[in-house]
């Protein structure tokens, strides 16, 4: 009997890492390579300059972000290339965490049922979890680091093992997400009063030296610049007032939306691109609310609510930095899932249930993911596009870094680091003003844009369906 379990959680493992794997498996023979946006572009160049680093001593320079993934992301790819290498990291990352928080579960009710299906149909086929795992960024290489510093945590508290992976962990999601100590700072108290209070100064100690070593990277890399994350922009501007706007102007341009920055840090419980039955699973949370008193839910609460109200205070809305307290959320409301699956009905019929439920994971994940499918297609087409005029000075915006990261050969110039005044004849500018019309209206890229307008003749050499033109100064 104790073998047939072994070998179930090892097939339930095995299920939550191959599929998003397959996943990219299927994505990559459709020409998908996980480079979209901006972010993704400057952590592809910053591998390939950590990699240039490491072979003729050329320092990459300092970085606006961590250096965790990138670095990982530079050994790797002197295997699978920078790239795919980052690509991998994400994916592998986003199935340990699937994988985690499954452990995490059990740990916390180990006689529960249904445990299994919660992870797989609402953390496997998360729409933005997913889309986290398949795209070249450090959202999934955190949400790991995070999910493992609160299994580790939980798994202390409940069986007395060591206290230095919690620490180790929190670090490197530290090193790889600054947010993320907005989440973990709670469980790195209570652990270090752990410490005195067991009295494992040893634990401590090495978590110490092996979180120095974890923090390498960062100190060489960013040893010129090494408290430049508390000079963000967006921390600078950090504001409870910002907790009731949903209207801001910032150095990002002009953004309207739906709701005020409070409720959108809610979406976690309620967003169909997190978990389309949230809101019912915290209604019955809500009503079973004596369950709140234990001591794993009340830190999971303690720390999800001080990400919300740290993120509620930025002049922004993204769901790529709601997705780092996910898990926390998908953990908390797991007693109320297994209260929905009580109901007769559902027991009943939970088979098709079950393939409703996986099939309207796919619609969602296939409608948040489109848009980056689309733009991934779109920056290969313009590149191609303008390939043949590589050698000239090309003046451009948004997807300058798809262009220099797709390895084009120009001597680029951004319209968005300054006020450009000179301009030369047969200079090219890839741009799209209706795009940034009303985002960037009175901002450098607009201001650039109308200068070139007003004082120059351009032609329209090139046009990309989706409106990038390619203009040259006459």
């Amino acid at each position: 009997m104790e073998r047939k379990k072994i070998a179930t959680l090892k097939y339930n493992y095995f299920i939550l890492i191959i599929f998003p794997l397959l996943i990219i498996f299927i994505l990559r023979t459709v020409g998908f390579d996980g480079l979209y946006g901006q972010d993704s572009y400057e952590y592809l160049r910053y591998t390939i300059a950590i990699q240039e680093y490491m072979v003729n001593g050329t320092h990459p320079g300092n970085y606006f972000w961590p250096v965790l993934y990138p670095t990982l992301g530079s050994l790797l790819g002197f295997i699978f290339g920078a790239a795919f290498a980052l690509q991998l990291i994400s994916c592998i990352s986003f199935s340990l965490a699937c994988v985690y928080i499954l452990k995490t579960i059990r740990l916390l009710y180990p006689n529960s049922k249904f445990r299994f299906f919660y992870v797989f149909f609402f953390a496997v086929f998360c729409p933005f979890l997913l889309k986290m795992g398949l795209i070249v960024m450090s959202d999934a290489f955190a949400l790991v680091f995070v999910v493992l510093s609160f299994y580790f945590f939980f798994k202390s508290h409940l069986k007395n093992t060591s206290l230095a992976p919690i620490f180790i962990f929190a670090t490197c999601a530290l090193m790889t997400r600054y947010a993320s100590l907005f989440i973990t700072f709670p469980i790195i108290v209570y652990a270090s009063h752990l410490v005195v209070k067991r009295k494992k100064y040893k634990q401590f100690v090495i978590a110490t030296l092996l979180s120095i070593v974890i923090g390498i990277p960062f100190l060489i890399f960013q040893w010129g610049a090494l408290f430049e994350a508390s000079s963000n922009y967006f921390l600078k501007v950090w504001s409870t007032a910002n907790y009731f706007k949903s209207n801001y102007t910032t150095e990002d341009g002009t953004q309207h939306y739906m709701f005020s920055n409070l409720i959108y840090t809610l979406y976690v419980f309620f967003h169909p691109g997190f978990i389309f039955i949230g809101f019912i699973l915290s209604l019955i949370t809500l009503k079973n609310y004596k369950s709140l008193v234990e001591f794993h839910q009340k830190i999971l609460m303690i720390c999800s609510g001080l990400y919300i109200l740290f993120l509620a205070g930025i002049p922004f809305q993204n769901p790529r930095v709601l997705g780092l307290l996910f898990p926390l959320i998908l953990i908390l409301l797991f007693p109320a899932f297994t209260k929905l699956m009580e109901i007769k009905y559902i027991k009943q019929f939970f088979i098709p249930i079950g393939i409703v439920c996986v099939g309207l994971q796919l619609v969602f994940f296939l409608m948040t993911f489109r848009h980056i499918f689309s733009r991934t297609n779109a920056e290969k087409e313009i590149a191609t596009m303008i390939q043949p005029y590589q050698g000239a000075t090309l003046y451009s915006f948004d997807v300058d870094l798809a262009m220099r990261g797709r390895g084009l050969d120009f001597e680029y110039k951004n319209m968005f680091i300054e006020r450009y005044q000179n301009f030369h004849k047969n200079d090219l500018i890839l741009f799209d003003p209706t795009r940034y019309e009303a985002q960037w209206k009175d901002k450098t890229p607009m201001l650039n844009w109308r200068f070139i307008e007003q004082n120059y003749t351009l032609k329209v050499v090139e046009t990309h369906p989706e409106g990038w033109k390619l203009y040259q100064i006459q």
